[in-house]
């Protein structure tokens, strides 16, 4: 199970890379504020996971180079699409880990509260893009799982 909460405390690095690319060079500067705030979800989550890491003394760097070379590399591959289709390419690709990490947090048996907040960031991110696609902003979305996680 600790593994699980590693691989998602690994993912929050590779995204705070992957959206610091899109907020540093995104050509929609209209989008900056979405691209900071959801840095700030990652790295709010990378934070609530880090005592649950030392915890069972599972070495973590949030500066990990591997995921941040990751993150930074993925982001240009999509740098140059149009809001619309990006917005849909991240749509699509958010929506299984969602699903994944629902099931993680439904299957755990130690560790709920970590698994619950890799779910709830997840389903964040996805409900922020779905929203998004549907020409809506997804920041209010992301502010709330902020406001609701940044008092723990």
């Amino acid at each position: 199970m600790i593994d699980r909460i590693y691989n998602a405390y690994q993912g929050e690095v590779y995204g705070i890379a992957f959206f610091t690319y899109f907020s540093e060079h995104y050509s929609m500067l209209s989008k900056n504020e979405l691209w900071d705030t959801l840095i700030n979800v990652e790295v709010l989550t990378a934070q609530l996971l880090e005592p649950t890491l030392a915890k069972h003394s599972v070495q973590f760097d949030i500066k990990d180079q591997a995921m941040l070379v990751k993150g930074t590399s993925d982001a240009k591959k999509w740098i140059h699409l149009e809001w619309n289709e990006l917005v849909n390419t991240l749509t699509h690709w958010v929506e299984p880990y969602e699903v994944k990490y629902r099931e993680w947090a439904a299957e755990a048996t130690e560790e709920m509260e970590a698994f619950q907040l890799i779910a709830d960031h997840e389903t964040a991110i996805y409900e922020c893009w779905k929203a998004e696609l549907n020409q809506q902003s997804g920041l209010p979305i992301l502010l709330s799982f902020i406001e609701k996680y940044r008092q723990r």
